[in-house]
């Protein structure tokens, strides 16, 4: 039963008292989460507040708007109040990064002016094992293989939750059957020009074909043991960070001064996550820095010739003695 499954993954004890705005966008797996999580709602006689958030992206004309309206009327006859937002331009050609910036934005800031402690989204089982795999065939690193978090802040005093990444899809479509509940066909989900539409429809299937086995669950292990190697990893850079690492007055930290021979006889992913620990230390985002970045700052720490560069951010690296020290312009 989905509802029990949600209950395992988030448990109603820390959230039925509390105002969480949950994200729809009128598909099956956010459909069936606001359904299970109102039933949840109601037999825990929470006495927080549920508000219904959805983004119009624009990008298909009048299906869009009619997705809108569409959640705008769910969120009516289950008697909750709906927070409907668009895209300030219209167009099919929108890139998916950019898409998903304006989305978080829109739900945090829903949250923010309603002063909601939580925000949910659908993200499933399935969208887990296209994420480790995407994420795989970019040679992403130990973090970008852990996939998506079930859990993540999205700001001072808003955590952003994902209560069915234990849940396939298909046990989500037969959750909705068994409700006799309808969703909205996104028919921009059948493009495989989107890149995560191509792993899903054309990809995937062909890998569950040609290998023995189970690729899904072979990627959830993956992703696993990557975590369990972060987790181990973090620990170390954690107690490293703290002896070797000094931050300027202030957050964002204006500067961040790496004591370089405390760390020389480091392996390397080690010093990267030293580098990454004490640049979120500092406060800085990360959204622009990927691994070519972190290994070029990693590789300046034991690099006592290294020249000076600046990273994304305005972020200037340079050598002071034996410090290295990051300055944000």
């Amino acid at each position: 039963m989905l509802t029990s499954a949600i209950e395992n993954a988030w448990p109603s004890s820390t959230w039925r008292a509390c105002h969480v705005v949950v994200a729809v966008s009128g598909g099956a797996d956010s459909v069936a989460m606001l359904r299970a999580l109102v039933r949840i709602h109601q037999q825990t006689r929470g006495k927080g507040q549920l508000t219904v958030a959805h983004f119009n992206h624009r990008t298909r004309a009048a299906a869009s708007d009619d997705d809108a309206q569409w959640v705008a009327e769910l969120a009516r006859k289950l008697n909750l109040d709906a927070v409907v937002d668009q895209a300030r331009a219209a167009g099919s050609l929108i890139a998916e990064e950019q898409a998903r910036r304006a989305r978080y934005e829109f739900l945090r800031s829903v949250a923010e002016q309603r002063g909601a402690r939580f925000i949910t989204t659908a993200h499933t089982q399935d969208d887990q094992v296209e994420t480790v795999l995407m994420r795989a065939l970019r040679g992403s690193g130990i973090d970008g293989l852990t996939g998506i978090p079930v859990v993540r802040p999205l700001g001072p005093a808003v955590t952003l939750v994902r209560p069915l990444l234990s849940i396939s899809r298909a046990e989500v479509e037969s959750y909705l059957e068994r409700l006799g509940q309808d969703y909205r066909h996104d028919a921009s989900n059948l493009q495989s020009h989107y890149t995560r539409n191509w792993v899903r429809r054309d990809l995937l299937p062909q890998i569950r074909d040609r290998l023995p086995g189970d690729p899904d669950a072979a990627l959830l292990r993956l992703s696993e043991q990557a975590s369990q190697w972060r987790d181990a990893i973090e620990q170390i850079a954690v107690r490293l960070a703290a002896r070797a690492v000094q931050y300027g007055a202030g957050q964002p930290a204006p500067t961040v001064r790496i004591d370089t021979p405390q760390l020389a006889d480091e392996p390397a992913i080690v010093i990267q996550q030293v580098a990454r620990t004490a640049w979120r230390q500092a406060g800085w985002g990360e959204q622009a820095m990927g691994m070519t970045e972190w290994q070029r700052l990693a590789a300046a720490v034991v690099d006592d010739s290294a020249s000076t560069f600046v990273l994304p951010g305005s972020i200037s690296v340079r050598r002071q003695g034996t410090d290295l020290v990051l300055e944000r312009s």
